[in-house]
């Protein structure tokens, strides 16, 4: 994964918050063919945007949200997985509780799922990334969300270029 990222020189500048799902529906695989779980490509994303943030502060969530030590590499995939029980999904309802403690002088928030939420999910304070890595067919990530189907590395690059942009 680190190979992927030698030679850049631009990194996603300022303070993000990267909010990664590990309710129980993130235990699916990604599509039929596949043996890959949602956990799995939402796990490569944010190893892959913990090193390409400036600063980065990580949460995972399910019933609700965990912050999670910013570490490195596979030992960051060990910690996501193991943060919390991966059982429900109450997206908007962790989106308020990191509010007050992550969001304050954060640039955006990139959300890692797989769309499905319990619960009222917000509009985004300021730039709002949903990434789907499930693309289920009745998702979250619309209104005043920047919707993203799909995980390889090109999303860093997709928010990168669209940060640019606006």
């Amino acid at each position: 994964m680190f190979k992927s990222l030698e030679g850049r020189n631009s990194k996603l500048s300022g303070h993000t918050v990267l909010l990664v799902d590990v309710s129980g529906s993130m235990e699916s695989t990604i599509s039929g063919r596949s043996e890959m779980r949602r956990t799995d490509a939402a796990y490569g994303l944010a190893i892959l945007l913990r090193e390409i943030a400036e600063k980065v502060t990580i949460f995972s969530f399910s019933e609700a949200a965990k912050r999670v030590p910013s570490r490195r590499g596979m030992a960051l995939r060990d910690a996501l997985d193991k943060s919390q029980s991966h059982s429900g999904t109450y997206l908007g309802a962790s989106l308020n509780q990191i509010e007050a403690d992550a969001r304050e002088g954060c640039d955006r928030v990139i959300v890692i799922t797989d769309e499905q939420s319990h619960d009222k999910v917000p509009a985004p304070r300021g730039k709002g990334y949903v990434i789907n890595v499930a693309s289920a067919q009745n998702g979250v990530g619309y209104g005043e969300w920047n919707h993203i189907d799909g995980w390889s590395e090109a999303v860093i690059d997709y928010i990168a270029e669209l940060e640019t942009v606006a």
